[in-house]
Parts: structure tokens; sequence; C-alpha cells
């Protein structure tokens, strides 16, 4: 009987150890990937100098382009306006939760169940 425990003790030491070298394995390759994949700051190369090039246009009398800029203006506070349109006077907090609150509610009055069957 000694013998057989003697066995499991030295089995679970031996996989324990085990454990314990594959993270220290896994740990020696993350620090030699690191190190082989980083620079040194010194070694950096000096960035370019980026220049800007600015096109100077002058306002065409396209009326294109002053439709796209009324319908955008339009887009944008008709957007405005329709994030506020379904908010009650308390926030935008407080009818979240009701509409969560009504929604569990009604999927419990639903789905409820009397001695294992559905109503």
């Amino acid at each position: 009987m000694m013998t057989v425990f003697n066995q499991g003790l030295i089995i679970t030491a031996i996989g324990m150890a085990l454990v314990f070298v594959m993270i220290l394995a896994l740990w020696g390759i993350m620090a030699l990937l690191v190190k082989l994949t980083t620079r040194a700051e010194n070694d950096e190369e000096p960035p370019e100098e980026i220049t800007v090039v600015v096109a100077e246009t002058k306002p065409a009398e396209d009326t294109n382009a002053r439709l796209a800029a009324a319908i955008a203006v339009a887009y944008a506070i008709e957007s405005e306006t329709e994030s506020y349109a379904f908010q009650s006077s308390t926030g935008a907090a407080a009818s979240m939760e009701n509409a969560w609150w009504t929604a569990g509610r009604t999927q419990q009055l639903y789905t409820n169940t009397i001695r294992g069957r559905n109503r």
C-alpha cells in the first residue's frame, strides 16, 4: 500500500515539475522573441521631414457643390434632432432601464411554466 502512495507522490512531483519547467521555457522563449524583434533606440533612422502641399482652389459656382453642402447641413440637423426624439424627460438612462425591465418582464410572462408545462 505504501509503495502505491509513494508512486503517486512521485508522479505528482514529476508532473508539477514539468509544468513549472514549461512555464519557465515559455517565459524564456517570449523574452528571446522580444529581444530579437525590438530594435535599439539608437539604431533607428531619423524621421524624414514631411512636406505638406496645400492646393489653393477658387470657390466654384457649381450648383452641385452648393446642393451637396445644403444636403449635408440638413442631414446633420435632422440626425441631431432624431437622437433626442425618443428620450423621456428623465433622461436616456431611465428610459433604457424601463425598456429592459419591460422586455424582461414580458419574457418572463410568456415563458412561465406551471408544473413543467407551458401555459
